[in-house]
């Protein structure tokens, strides 16, 4: 996640010169630019979507690793299922590689695990043709990232 701050500089600028423009232009012209911004929005959101989760696979890598080196069968027995060195870690899906390192099942209403899984909902309806109507709020969207991957090192 080190290119977010990058990836957020130029989304930011893009984003600047799209909205003075749509501020200068003629109703239809401005309903042109604002389509734009909300597609930008979207390529933007899938972008940094791909920073967390490899952010959480890597955080789940190294939870299996760390448990299957325990001394105690108990914490390493379930480990043995998933291999780490393995691309798509022997097929995990993306909601059972959180479970193992967020808890998505807090009663919390905002918990990492439940943002994640919300911002996944998201993901999927965009990168598999859905595209939303409005915009999304990709600065916020970065900043729950970063939430999220302290998270992931408090549970690690």
């Amino acid at each position: 996640m080190k290119a977010l701050p990058r990836i957020e500089a130029v989304y930011l600028k893009i984003d600047k010169v799209l909205e003075e423009e749509r501020s200068k232009a003629n109703p239809p012209e401005a309903l042109r630019i604002e389509a734009q911004q909300v597609l930008n929005d979207q390529a933007y959101y899938v972008l940094c979507w791909r920073q967390l989760e490899s952010e959480i696979d890597d955080v789940c890598r190294g939870a299996i690793r760390k448990r299957r080196a325990s001394g105690d069968w108990h914490v390493r027995r379930a480990r043995y299922l998933y291999n780490p060195d393995d691309k798509k870690l022997s097929g995990l899906s993306f909601e059972d590689r959180v479970a193992l390192v967020l808890d998505k099942e807090a009663n919390e209403k905002y918990s990492p695990g439940k943002r994640t899984m919300a911002h996944y909902g998201t993901r999927n309806e965009i990168a598999h043709g859905t595209l939303k109507l409005t915009r999304i709020d990709v600065s916020a969207f970065m900043r729950d990232c970063f939430a999220i991957q302290a998270a992931l090192y408090r549970a690690a």
